[in-house]
């Protein structure tokens, strides 16, 4: 499924000019202008794109349920079922398995390359080092905001949320009305995409948080 570029670009300019605007508020504002709650919402492919409001105005069924719409069966419904059949039916279990896939399994080798862009404003032409310009910028924004001074647009969310949008015409609209999104083939092509995708902007969130809170990423 072919999504018209001016779509794409309408959501990411979104979620990038949302970011800037609440930054500054996010250590005490509401939980929708907080860095945790955007960098994870960032990595599902539909809250990237403007289709029926990101899938919210699509019908969809999940399990048999069919009074559900197609963002939902990306939030929840794929991932509880997907958590019950192989993760011992538990969140934290799950948090554990794809942690353990970013140490020493399926994700470790390409973990680092998830904090190459996690700077707020370096153009991917200049990156440095994993982790060293996340320190630095994120200390500067941190700066700016304490002394009022003007943030500096985000460069590295629109990156990452074209890395989800990429999702959206190969996995995410792949499929026929009617099909249960939650088994047989859909399902089994979701799920490497929701590991890979709650694995990455952990791992982004982490770098983010550990900066803030102790000056470095301290992360592989």
């Amino acid at each position: 499924m072919y999504l018209p570029k001016e779509q794409i670009l309408e959501a990411l300019l979104f979620l990038g000019e949302d970011f800037v605007l609440h930054f500054h508020d996010t250590l005490t504002g509401p939980s929708h202008n907080q860095p945790d709650h955007f960098i994870g919402d960032i990595g599902q492919p539909l809250h990237v794109e403007a289709i029926e409001e990101g899938g919210n105005g699509i019908s969809a069924k999940c399990s048999g349920e069919s009074s559900t719409n197609l963002h939902a069966v990306w939030d929840t419904g794929m991932v509880t079922k997907h958590i019950d059949q192989s993760h011992g039916g538990t969140p934290q279990q799950y948090a554990n398995d794809l942690v353990a896939e970013i140490k020493t399994g399926a994700f470790k080798s390409e973990a680092a390359s998830w904090i190459s862009c996690s700077s707020p404003t370096e153009p991917l032409s200049k990156r440095s080092p994993p982790g060293e310009i996340l320190e630095r910028e994120l200390k500067a924004l941190v700066h700016a905001h304490r002394s009022a001074q003007a943030i500096t647009p985000l460069a590295c969310p629109l990156v990452w949320a074209a890395e989800s949008n990429a999702f959206d015409c190969s996995v995410v609209f792949d499929f026929t009305t009617g099909e249960d999104l939650c088994s047989g083939t859909y399902f089994a092509n979701a799920i490497p995409v929701i590991d890979l995708q709650l694995a990455k902007q952990g791992f982004r969130l982490a770098a983010w948080l550990n900066v803030l809170f102790d000056g470095a990423t301290k992360l592989p």
